[in-house]
């Protein structure tokens, strides 16, 4: 018969090559799966919004950006950015910079308690309007008070959150009766006049100063309540153009910025005379529902931007260089502020005869910076909104009486120092804490100049993690006008998810409590921002303007670089990894411009743990910490770290999976080979030459060998991969090292057909346990083949279950990193299983080789008397002695391949060998019978 005959005829050759072949397609075909699965999750989420983050010096974060890239520090020229925009492949270059911070009352609150007289002709405001309710449909007059005035204890509160605590600002009470109102129809010169006028004996209620006092309206008795405290806000410039673009089709909220005047046509005084002129000449219903134009905008919010134009005149606020700043603002906001006013009816002596209700009001979606949404008002317990009975002019709010306070104190980003580096890269942060601000404050007079009672409330004081800024030589009191709005969590949603790139102040990046002072875990919790936005936690910027706007509001004339960071996209489409060579590139031309250029196609967000160090004082001024808090930072080149990473695990799992099963093969392969000594003898004995027998039983492993070569080339022909070549070659390899070592044993030996008699090395037989230990000791060298494959075995699958284990740390902390793994955890299972299952099947092979020798001698046994039971005992035993001798050379191997590739998962490599051994006893003793 020829080499290939042999081969066939062997049947043990067959099986271990075919085996060893079929392992061969399944790992590769699930490493390639597994890699393609890798590369699209890395390539579908690792470009953002743009490319490059050009400054003009950033912090070393250790490969870790923060989100504040606008941090009002400037560096870069208007000049800079025109050659960054020249630049042959810039597609969009949008600058961004931090202006201020900005500080404004809120529009005074008051508690409304429904007090409706029904409708009247001869009241102002109750005709006109054509969008007004038909006089006829109008409901029955109703109120919520009595006819006859009584006594009520209101208590005013305010309460604003961290998040994690509530603090109480302050809590004021004012007593006084108030009754249902009434119509008063007096006799006047021309004819009659209607008036409203409260029921006799009321004497209101009245708040300390600067509050006002109570009066009664058409439908509504109104409170005034306590001052709010003090809301401050950050602003930012961009270039709305080239943000749009930034953007696409979510910016298009700021295209009215675009049409704001240049800036010598922005004087804050023209504009508002502008504004009166309008009211003087007439202006139709339509217009005011809509807002006026103003160069081709409808200013829907006209009536705040009146409002504050007249107080800041009137004060004498405005000056000749005073402009006015086009804003967009944002809706709503994240500030934790909650008013309350607890009403209770009391007796002639102070005591409760009645708790009608505590109503409470939030900031929440109603706030818009500088202009307010609406009244800020509370509603009496029973009251209904009645104002719409008068048609759109009812939603005619004049807003925020007083203009904002613009100031760069306190306002830049904050800063942090590095700790300490997890085994996942991650790295934890330390955030610097600055001084002390002092909010809460009362304004020193009331708007009719009486002074303030101070004592009224205690001002708090906030740490602020921020520096102040640097400003130009000619600053003036600013008029914010308002040119529409924005909504922030839309923003964020625009900026990606795991490819999330910072935009630059508002886009919201909250912070979340994990650990408290003392380092024990916390139940997540969203920090709020502090009411003087200096803390560490911010909201979104409450507003956007252009860089005309930034200049008025900081005091620049001439043409200072006042750019903190220009986000460029490279003209260039495709992946992160197609685009990298031109990215690159593009980011040398501007690095040769003396400006640093941060890569950052390819990036992920990371969450940063970050310890906050003196939070809060007592009243003896000891300060405490915080504790750690979360926030999502940008992992630099994460696409890179985490594809070269889990490529490496991949391949990694291959290699151990084949060259296990090589090595098994090959342990198999030693154990058949000795069998066929007798062949060999009877060939010596015609003649044959030592080598002349190897050459013979060589070329039956040739035929093996260039199957293995075939399916080698072919898999590495069709996943196109240089490692799939190196591990095919590699297992080649191992294939014809153990045939050649298989070979050298084929040494004729004298067959001794009788057993000694009487030898005192002989083991007595009395148990299954003796017997088992006298086959093993008799047959050492298949006993040790077999022991060193279950130990190769166990190793192979201790080495596996690490790298299993290992791989979420492997990919890194960031966001990317989790997506990745979990895009490979599957088919890297099914590719350790399948390695398992292979390794398993060889060890279940090599014990077959003496499976006909077993069977005579327990035979021999059952004839002896042995029942069943005792059989399987002696099963039991042999492989329960062959897996003590395998233990060892299983967990040792294991921790050693533990160590060498996932050294965090070492311990688990070695109890995952300890237990691949012991599960194999019980499945051989199983299988091979």
């Amino acid at each position: 018969m020829n080499a290939v005959q042999r081969f066939i005829r062997s049947r043990v050759l067959l099986l271990t090559a075919s085996i060893l072949i079929a392992a061969m397609c399944l790992s590769v075909l699930v490493q390639g799966q597994s890699q393609a699965a890798l590369n699209r999750t890395v390539d579908q989420n690792s470009r953002g919004l743009y490319d490059i983050l050009v400054q003009a010096r950033a912090d070393d974060n250790g490969g870790l950006m923060q989100p504040d890239i606008a941090t009002g520090q400037g560096g870069i020229s208007f000049d800079q950015l025109d050659s960054l925009r020249k630049l042959s492949g810039t597609s969009v270059a949008a600058p961004i910079s931090l202006v201020s911070r900005v500080t404004q009352n809120l529009e005074s609150p008051r508690l409304d308690a429904t007090d409706y007289l029904g409708y009247n002709a001869g009241l102002v405001g109750t005709a006109g309007d054509p969008s007004a309710t038909d006089p006829v449909k109008w409901p029955a007059a109703e109120s919520v008070l009595s006819d006859t005035p009584k006594n009520y204890r209101l208590t005013a509160s305010a309460v604003s959150s961290d998040g994690q605590s509530d603090h109480t600002l302050f809590k004021t009470m004012a007593e006084g009766s108030l009754g249902k109102a009434q119509l008063i129809e007096e006799q006047v010169e021309g004819g009659k006049n209607v008036r409203i006028a409260g029921p006799e004996g009321e004497t209101g209620v009245k708040f300390p100063a600067p509050a006002g006092g109570s009066e009664h309206s058409l439908f509504n008795l109104s409170v005034s309540l306590p001052l709010a405290p003090q809301v401050t806000e950050s602003v930012v410039a961009v270039d709305p153009v080239a943000e749009r673009a930034l953007l696409g089709p979510a910016g298009d909220f700021l295209a009215p910025l675009e049409k704001a005047p240049p800036a010598d046509a922005r004087s804050a005084s023209a504009i508002g005379r502008h504004f009166e002129s309008l009211f003087t000449t007439g202006i139709s219903m339509d217009e005011l529902k809509e807002g006026p134009d103003f160069l081709g905008v409808k200013l829907k919010y006209w009536a705040p931007l009146m409002s504050q134009y007249q107080q800041a005149k009137r004060d004498g606020q405005l000056t000749e260089d005073s402009q006015a700043i086009p804003l967009i603002v944002r809706s709503g906001t994240s500030l934790d502020l909650e008013y309350s006013v607890k009403i209770e009816e009391i007796d002639g002596s102070g005591n409760v005869v009645k708790d009608v209700g505590t109503v409470t009001r939030s900031l929440d979606k109603d706030y818009l910076p500088f202009v307010s949404k609406s009244p800020f008002a509370l509603a009496w317990p029973g009251s209904k909104d009645l104002a719409q009975l008068l048609g759109d002019t009812g939603g005619f709010s004049q807003g925020l009486y007083n203009p904002a306070t613009w100031s760069t104190d306190f306002a830049s980003a904050p800063k942090y120092q590095d700790g300490a580096t997890a085994g996942n890269g991650a790295v934890d942060k330390s955030a610097i804490p600055g001084e002390w601000v002092t909010v809460n404050r009362l304004p020193e007079k009331a708007a009719n100049g009486v002074p303030v009672d101070q004592t009224q409330r205690k001002p708090v004081d906030e740490r602020a993690y921020r520096e102040d800024l640097e400003t130009g030589q000619k600053l003036a009191t600013p008029l914010a006008m308002v040119y529409g709005t924005f909504d922030a969590e839309q923003v964020k949603d625009v900026a990606g998810d795991v490819n999330r790139l910072p935009l630059g102040g508002y886009d919201p990046t909250p912070f979340t409590l994990t650990k408290d002072a003392s380092g024990n875990d916390v139940e997540n919790t969203e920090l709020k921002p502090s009411l003087s936005a200096t803390g560490l936690a911010s909201q979104s910027a409450g507003a956007i303007t252009d860089y005309y706007g930034l200049a008025a509001a900081r005091g620049y004339e001439d043409n200072a670089s006042v750019i903190d960071a220009v986000r460029v996209r490279a003209k260039v489409p495709g992946s992160w990894k197609e685009a990298q060579p031109e990215v690159e590139q593009l980011a040398n031309e501007i690095r040769d411009m003396g400006l640093q250029a941060t890569i950052v196609a390819g990036s992920a967000r990371e969450d940063a743990s970050i310890f906050v160090p003196g939070y809060s004082k007592d009243d003896a001024g000891k300060e405490s910490p915080l504790g750690t808090v979360q926030q999502s930072w940008v992992r630099q080149d994460a696409a890179d770290a985490v594809s070269g990473s889990l490529t490496g695990t991949n391949l990694t799992l291959l290699f151990l999976t084949l060259i296990g099963a090589a090595l098994l093969t090959g342990a198999s392969t030693v154990s058949y080979v000795r069998k066929r000594r007798s062949e060999a003898g009877t060939l010596r004995a015609m003649g044959w030459t030592q080598a002349r027998i190897r050459s013979w039983v060589l070329a039956e492993f040739g035929v093996g060998a260039a199957l293995l070569a075939v399916a080698g080339i072919v898999l590495s022909l069709l996943s196109w991969n240089p490692a799939t070549a190196i591990v095919s070659a590699s297992v080649l390899v191992l294939y014809a090292g153990a045939a050649f070592f298989a070979a050298q044993q084929l040494r004729h030996r004298d067959v001794v057909d009788q057993e000694p008699q009487h030898d005192e090395r002989l083991i007595a037989v009395d148990s299954p346990l003796t017997f088992a230990n006298r086959q093993l000791s008799t047959n050492k060298f298949n006993t040790i083949s077999l022991a060193v494959a279950v130990g190769v075995f166990a190793a192979a699958v201790g080495g596996m279950v690490a790298l299993l284990i290992d791989i979420p740390r492997a990919a890194g902390a960031s966001a990317l990193s989790g997506l990745a793994a979990a895009s490979i955890t599957l088919p890297s299972i099914i590719l350790g299983l399948s390695g398992v299952a292979v390794g398993l099947l060889l060890t279940m092979v090599t014990g077959r080789f003496e499976l006909q020798a077993k069977r005579q001698y327990l035979g021999t046994l059952q004839a002896m008397g042995w029942n069943p039971d005792m059989l399987g005992q002696v099963r039991f035993f042999e492989n329960a002695m062959v897996g003590t001798v395998a233990l060892p050379l299983g967990v040792l191997g294991a921790l050693g391949v533990g160590l060498l590739l996932a050294p965090y998962a070492a311990l688990w490599a070695a109890v995952a060998g300890l237990v691949a051994v012991l599960c194999w006893i019980p499945i051989a003793t199983k299988v091979v019978r």
